[in-house]
């Protein structure tokens, strides 16, 4: 690894005004880099845009509110980052959106945001924002965020997931399309992390996606980013941060099953509990309304 290799490097980052995105970006901040950010959110933008500046390294930070599924205005954003900050070094393609839900639950909306955002948001900024890195001397890096939902079947994640699998393979084949022509690629894959994104996620969790995932650590959204961008400064073709993803990821590949048995158990522990509440729930109503009638005759 290069000591510094991020010292004056000029690095765009989608969804860079909170969660992992922010927290990248500081971690290339204190390592000298100047950020282009680009999020939706106007005020979250400016408000990582103040926190970054102030961390006193006299670095560049510029902010763009724009969604990465409208192209036009994307590419004009990219050329401005040229005009301001120079030629990129580094394409952060990290915008993200998880809805989760029973397949046969969700709304072709839900399907088509997380198809749009995960995906579509991920193609277009790396193809508009890749000119940049192949006129570039010294070449450059492409850093993609997955997701170990895109190497395992999560009950609830049916959107999700498809979404995350197909940007595991969109790094193999940039890989193998620009691997020798001096660009990095890496594909990032964060566990549950502290978000606020992933507070609104598990709060639409079906019952069965909640037991199959509990239990797992949840870890800070600082400790990832530094992981991750330490990945990319090692030049790792796959960041996986966390014990238990890379355990499990590791697990399904050698032994398949092992995660259909896993999740069935899960399901099975998830199933009972419910029927159980709804019982007692049933239970409970029954002799509010025997009470009741008992009340009445009283009364009378």
């Amino acid at each position: 690894m290069i000591l510094n290799p991020f010292k004056g490097k000029n690095i765009l980052i989608t969804g860079g005004s909170r969660g992992i995105g922010l927290e990248m970006a500081r971690e290339f901040a204190r390592n000298g880099a100047n950020l282009a950010l680009i999020a939706r959110g106007k005020n979250d933008l400016q408000s990582a845009k103040t926190a970054l500046e102030g961390l006193g390294q006299g670095i560049s930070v510029r902010a763009y509110a724009c969604d990465v599924t409208n192209a036009e205005t994307l590419a004009d954003y990219i050329h401005m980052i040229q005009f301001e900050l120079g030629p990129l070094d580094g394409i952060v393609a990290n915008s993200g959106y998880c809805h989760p839900g029973n397949f046969h639950e969700l709304n072709l909306e839900d399907f088509d945001r997380q198809i749009d955002t995960n995906l579509r948001g991920a193609i277009y900024t790396i193809r508009l924002a890749l000119p940049q890195l192949l006129q570039n001397p010294k070449g450059g890096f492409i850093a993609i965020t997955s997701s170990p939902a895109g190497h395992m079947g999560i009950f609830g994640f049916s959107a999700y997931g498809p979404t995350k699998a197909a940007l595991s393979n969109l790094a193999d084949t940039l890989h193998a399309e620009y691997g020798d022509r001096g660009i990095r690629v890496h594909l990032l894959l964060p566990p549950d992390t502290d978000t606020p994104g992933y507070r609104e996620e598990v709060k639409l969790y079906p019952p069965e996606c909640r037991a199959v995932l509990s239990g797992g650590s949840l870890l800070s959204a600082e400790s990832v980013a530094k992981k991750l961008v330490a990945g990319i400064a090692n030049n790792k073709r796959r960041v996986a941060v966390g014990f238990e993803a890379r355990a499990m990821m590791t697990a399904i590949r050698m032994v398949p099953k092992i995660w259909d048995i896993y999740t069935a158990s899960r399901k099975r522990l998830a199933r009972k509990a419910t029927a159980e509440k709804s019982q007692t729930l049933a239970v409970n109503a029954e002799s509010g309304g025997n009470s009741t009638d008992n009340e009445s005759r009283q009364s009378v």
